[in-house]
Order: structure tokens, then C-alpha cells, then sequence
């Protein structure tokens, strides 16, 4: 296969057309052969410079050939490519928009200095030659955050000894690292992005391990950092929380917490809600407060002198899942579940975190309730809206957090299904908790289950009527009568919900009589034909899981059957239906 500078760039012109496929074997087989490296040279090279997405692809083809052929180049070569990089790099910091080159050059020079291991005396001259304009002081800022992603096993190949000389070598610079971005805060002549990607290039050397969370503590960084987070800036709110989040995760692999790290978290309360109406910045809060406790949790879940201060990480929680919007929320939730599981380890700390469980359930009961609109509608698909996704994470919650769940608490509940008067939403998320929390009183379970299915037998609206379903399909609780009541009751329903339905025909499984007076009551039900027809021939596929003998009998009397007033061909019509027996 031949390669030309003309042919790879008609080839990348390709990948948005209906030959995507063609093109793109085609520069795999380029970025694998050895012309990648001259003519990615030449495309990097040309003036005036090529389209941005050209010369990104080229940046790309060279990062690979970096990782995967480094071994085929001599020591003069490699010093020739790592001076063309630089020049690249400086080129490409004059160009508009062309942050996505700038970052895939620094993956270029990134894996260079580490594949040979001479960032730690190189670092200084790359960081004096590129700390003149402010234009070429951004791209430097792009390389200096990149780096330490680049230590990553996955996307060095290196051996494990080599790789941890890298990771020496880097923290021996992380002091004049830190030093560079504290010189770069004080200058007046940089954009004032340049905070923001000083805080990123923290934040990833604070990720990978280079720095440690007690260097940035003692830094001007992290007081700028505190600053936006505790004022609500949006200019670096992103890159400083994950600066702060890097340093608390950081803080658990090295197993110590510092307290000035923790307390400041934990003033950020007041810049919490005064953000509640910014989706991005309440986010960012959220992720710190949820890795506050995290890493607090693991640290001293065994410390008896620590417990005042793991309250205060939960009341944090607590913040969220009464103010943050549902999908914010659903991240916090994996957390009490290191609460729950620490429950049944240490059973004398039920006294201390059930409280806590109680409020979480309280906030949330109102928050998973359905919107009033929903009254006169049929339940949407599953996970077509938050609130159905939200609700799958709350019943895994629920079930977790059942052996917490009190007598009082389920008779709270079963009041509000039980009350004519309560509105038919309060009445649905009262069923939709009790559904999940009655598991922890097998003893009371079914008689729970028939209160509740007498109780709300008059509810019309089918959100309710699909959490009767969902009850009378927990295992080994209500008998077969019942199923039967509640399946009839609700194909004789104005509206009935067919799917909720035949997806829970299996539970009169064996008892082949019931599929007999079903196929005979099909005309008793609001549906149109062809729905009598589905729900037939959903009744034949269940048959056909019967033992042989039962089979023959049953397919016999439902080809017997005699529907009153039944047009010859629609009698005709479920006849071929059933013969499918």
C-alpha cells in the first residue's frame, strides 16, 4: 500500500463521507507503516499550515509511532524529533483554536522524555523556552497537565521497574513544577485563563501521585484554589474542585487526611447553596463534598475519636440529597451504602447512623414522588425519564437500608396508602418505598401486601395499579387466587396495561386452568382485537412451556372455546392464534 502526503490527507477529507471505512483501514495501515513518520513531519511542517483536524491527525500518528516504534530510532533521531516537537508546539500556540493539536503534540513530547527518561533535567530548559509569550505559556500549561497522564501503564509501554524510575524522576521535580505555576500567578501579562490551567496542571500532578497533597497544602495554589471554590467563581471552579478532589483522593492512598484539607471542604457550605442555581458549579461541590467522605470514612471508620467528624461528612450528604437535582443526588448515593455495610459489620453503630438513614428517607420521599400531571397517563417506557432511572438506584438503596427500617416507620407509611384523602402521588411513592422496605418483616410480609392491595383497590390511576403488580410478584408471598384477582381486575380496567400484565402471566404458572377461563374472558377486557390476540398468544407461548400431557388437554378446551357474539372471522382468526399451542 503506498503513502503520500496527498493520499493521508484525502484519506482524513474521507472519514466524514460514506467511504468512512475505506479511509479508515486505510490510515490505520498508515499510522503502522514507516512513511508515518516522515510524511506526519512534512503535513506538521507545511506552510501555510494545514486544516486543524489535519494537523491533529498527523500530532496523533506521531504519538503513536512514539509509543510503538520508539525502539527503531537512534539517539540523534530522537534528539531531532523532540527539537521539531518543540518548534511544532510554539507554532501551534499561534494558532487559533488549536487546542486539540497543542494537546496531542504534548502527548508527543509527554511520552519522548519519558520513554527515555530525561524529563527530569530536560523539564527545566522545555519549561525556560516555552515561559516567554503568553501564547506559548498556554501550551506549555497543556504539556505540563498532560504529563502525568501519560505515566499511566496503559498508555506507556514500559516495563514496571523502568516505570517506576519515571515516576522517581517526576516527583523529584513536582517542587519546581509547583514553583513554575506559582511564578506564572504572578504575572500581569497572561490571559486570565491561565489560573485556571495552572489549577488543572495541580490537579493532574496531584491525580497521578507526583505531588502530594501536603506539597500543595503549603502553597499560594491552594489558597487560589479555596478562594474560587468558597466565593462560587466560575472562571477555574472545574479545575479547582478537581484540584481539591486529586488531593482528597490522594489522601486516602497515603492514608493520612490533614485536617486543613478537611475543614476547608467543609466551609464550602455556604458557597454550596448559594450555587444552587448553577448546574456546574453545585455539581463540582457535589464531587468534592461525596470524596470528603468517602476518603474520611475509609481513613477512620475505626477510630472511636474520629466519629463527630465522620457526622459532619454525612450532613454533607445530607445537603445534597435535600438541595441537588436528581442526577447529582443519584451520585451520592454509593455512599451510604458504605454506611449500611459498616452497619451490619459493627451492629452497635446502628444507634449512630440510623438517625441519619431516617432523615436521607425523609428527603427523599418527597423528591422521588412522580409529578401530578402523571395522574391520567400510562407508565412510560423504563429509564425514559430521570425520575424512573432515579427511582432504580433509590430501590437498591431501600432494599440495603431496609434492616434500619423501624415498626413506626412502615405504619407511617401504610397511613398515607390507606388515607381517601391522601393524593394519589403520595400514595404511589408510599407503595413504591414500602414495596422495597417490607422485605426486612418476612413474617408480616403478605398480610402487608393484602392491607395494601384492599386499600388502594379503588385507585384508578395506573401508576398506582402497576405498584400492585409489582407487589403481588414478590415471591412467595400472596397465593394464586389473589395473582388471578389483581391480573382480571386489571385487564377489566377502562385502560388496562397490557405489558404490566403479560409479563406477570407467569406467575399462574402451573395452573393451566386459569389460562383456559383467561382465553375465554378475552372479550370482557378493554382491548381492541388485535390486543385480545397478542394477550392470546402470549397466553400460547406459556402453555408451550408445560409438560407434554398438560399441553394436549389444554390446547383441546381453548380450541373449544365458544366467544359469545364473535364475528366468524375474528373466531377464525384466534383460532389460528391458539393453534400456535
Amino acid at each position: 500500500m503506498e503513502f503520500t502526503k496527498d493520499s493521508v490527507i484525502k484519506a482524513i477529507d474521507m472519514l466524514n463521507t460514506a467511504n468512512f471505512e475505506e479511509a479508515d483501514n486505510y490510515l490505520d495501515s498508515f499510522q503502522k507503516s514507516n512513511e508515518a513518520w516522515l510524511i506526519a513531519e512534512e503535513i506538521l511542517s507545511h506552510r501555510p499550515h494545514h486544516e486543524m483536524h489535519i494537523l491533529t491527525f498527523a500530532a496523533i500518528s506521531l504519538a503513536k509511532k512514539i509509543k510503538y516504534s520508539f525502539h527503531l530510532l537512534g539517539r540523534s533521531e530522537l534528539s531531532s524529533l523532540k527539537y521539531c516537537l518543540v518548534d511544532h508546539l510554539i507554532n501551534a500556540s499561534m494558532i487559533p483554536d488549536s487546542k486539540p493539536l497543542i494537546v496531542q503534540l504534548g502527548v508527543c513530547l509527554s511520552v519522548l522524555g519519558l520513554m527515555t527518561s530525561e524529563w527530569d533535567h530536560e523539564l527545566q530548559s522545555f519549561v525556560q523556552r516555552l515561559s516567554g509569550r503568553a501564547e506559548h505559556v498556554v501550551a506549555l500549561l497543556e504539556v505540563l497537565k498532560v504529563l502525568p497522564e501519560e505515566t499511566r501503564p496503559s498508555n506507556l509501554p514500559l516495563s514496571g521497574s523502568h516505570l517506576n524510575c519515571v515516576f522517581h524522576e517526576l516527583r523529584l521535580q513536582s517542587s519546581y513544577v509547583l514553583n513554575v505555576l506559582e511564578e506564572l500567578l504572578e504575572r500581569t501579562d497572561l490571559p486570565s485563563c491561565c489560573l485556571s490551567k495552572c489549577l488543572a496542571v495541580c490537579g493532574s500532578w496531584t491525580k497521578f501521585g507526583l505531588v502530594s497533597p501536603d506539597q500543595v497544602l503549603e502553597r499560594k495554589l491552594f489558597q487560589r484554589a479555596h478562594v474560587i471554590l468558597a466565593a462560587s467563581l466560575d472562571e477555574g471552579h472545574s479545575e479547582a474542585a478537581d484540584c481539591i478532589v486529586a488531593m482528597l483522593e490522594q489522601s486516602l492512598v497515603s492514608n493520612n487526611l490533614d485536617n486543613r484539607l478537611a475543614q476547608m471542604v467543609v466551609g464550602l457550605q455556604p458557597a454550596f447553596n448559594r450555587s444552587l442555581n448553577n448546574i456546574q458549579l453545585l455539581q463540582n461541590y457535589c464531587y468534592i463534598f461525596v470524596n470528603l467522605f468517602k476518603t474520611h470514612f475509609q481513613l477512620t471508620k475505626r477510630d472511636p475519636t474520629k466519629i463527630q467528624e465522620r457526622l459532619t461528612t454525612i450532613e454533607l450528604l445530607l445537603l445534597i440529597a435535600e438541595k441537588c437535582p436528581l442526577e447529582l443526588v443519584e451520585t451520592s448515593l454509593d455512599m451510604w451504602y458504605l454506611l449500611s455495610g459498616d452497619n451490619q459489620v459493627d451492629p452497635n453503630s446502628n444507634s449512630l447512623y440510623k438517625p441519619y438513614f431516617m432523615r436521607l428517607l425523609n428527603l427523599l420521599f418527597p423528591r422521588s414522588r412522580l409529578p401530578a400531571s402523571y395522574e391520567s397517563i400510562l407508565p412510560p417506557e423504563p429509564d425514559s425519564l430521570d425520575i424512573h432511572r432515579f427511582r432504580g438506584v433509590m430501590a437498591e438503596l431501600l432494599v440495603d437500608v431496609a434492616h434500619l427500617v423501624d415498626v413506626e416507620t412502615m405504619e407511617m407509611l401504610y397511613n398515607i396508602v390507606r388515607n381517601e384523602q391522601s393524593p394519589w402521588e403520595d400514595v404511589e411513592v408510599a407503595l413504591f418505598f414500602l414495596r422495597h422496605l417490607m422485605g426486612q418483616f418476612k413474617e408480616r410480609q403478605t398480610q402487608m401486601i393484602l392491607n395494601i392491595l384492599d386499600s388502594v383497590k379503588d385507585r384508578q390511576q395506573a401508576f398506582i395499579r402497576l405498584q400492585v403488580l409489582e407487589l403481588i410478584s414478590i415471591p412467595e408471598t400472596v397465593d394464586i387466587t389473589t395473582i388471578w384477582n389483581c391480573l382480571v381486575r386489571e385487564l377489566q380496567r377502562d385502560f388496562p396495561m397490557l405489558a404490566a400484565i403479560e409479563s406477570r402471566l407467569k406467575l399462574l404458572m402451573p395452573q393451566c386452568d386459569y389460562f383456559i377461563v383467561l382465553a375465554t374472558m378475552v372479550d370482557e377486557f378493554c382491548l381492541v382485537e388485535s390486543d385480545r390476540c397478542r394477550l392470546l398468544a402470549h397466553v400460547c407461548a406459556l402453555i408451550r412451556q408445560l409438560p407434554q400431557s398438560d399441553i394436549y388437554e389444554v390446547k383441546k378446551h381453548m380450541l373449544n372455546i365458544q366467544w359469545k357474539d364473535c364475528p366468524d372471522y375474528v373466531r377464525e382468526n384466534r383460532i389460528k392464534v391458539l393453534q400456535a399451542i
